[in-house]
């Protein structure tokens, strides 16, 4: 009898393991996540800017990043459900001036070209030698921009990385949002076909 006893605890136990092994299922079936949420854009902390280079710009703005090139600047920002950019002379907000805003993907819209997605996607250009992209999801912004300065940016603020991606003309890819989705989409450029970076700015 008791070697029966211990047979079926034995037998209990392996269950229990196996059970505890195959995991990552809730009660009724839907798989678990292992790893914790990602923090939205709009949940992580603003930066502060000298002057007010958004003041036109209506509701709540929450400034992210703000990356500086010789005499130019690059801040990004969230409003609402958007995403936005400002790139301008630090001198004078008016000048050699891209403004993007693009609004978060609705349910099955967008694309999944990167990690953290879906995005929407938009850009523009102030003249011949300044343009910029703007990929815009909930939890991350992938941006490309062409400043028209020589190199990398001399400084830069906020939960962004920075990676030079061309020299001619200057290109750098910033990606603002939690570290975490940051690095995913850094590695994800990273492994594209015909991808070269150069030393990361940040």
């Amino acid at each position: 009898m008791a070697r029966t006893v211990r047979t079926l605890a034995i037998g209990a136990a392996l269950a229990l393991l196996l059970v505890g092994c195959q995991g990552g299922k809730e009660a009724d079936g839907r798989p678990t996540s292992s790893s914790p949420p990602t923090t939205r854009l709009t949940d992580l902390e603003t930066i502060n800017v000298d002057g007010d280079p958004l003041a036109e710009v209506p509701g709540r703005v929450k400034i992210l990043s703000d990356l500086q090139y010789g005499q130019n600047r690059i801040l990004a920002y969230v409003n609402n459900e958007s995403c936005g950019i400002l790139a301008h002379a630090i001198s004078d907000p008016k000048v050699n001036r891209i403004h993007l805003v693009s609004r978060w993907p609705n349910e099955g819209q967008g694309s999944n070209s990167y990690p953290a997605g879906p995005y929407n996607t938009v850009s523009g250009a102030s003249g011949p030698k300044i343009w910029a992209s703007l990929m815009c999801s909930k939890n991350a912004m992938v941006i490309e921009y062409v400043s028209g300065e020589p190199s990398a940016p001399a400084t830069a603020r906020g939960p962004i990385t920075t990676t030079q991606i061309s020299n001619h003309p200057a290109t750098t890819q910033i990606i603002v949002g939690e570290a975490g989705p940051r690095k995913q989409i850094k590695d994800h450029h990273a492994s594209l076909p015909g991808t070269s970076a150069t030393s990361p700015a940040r």
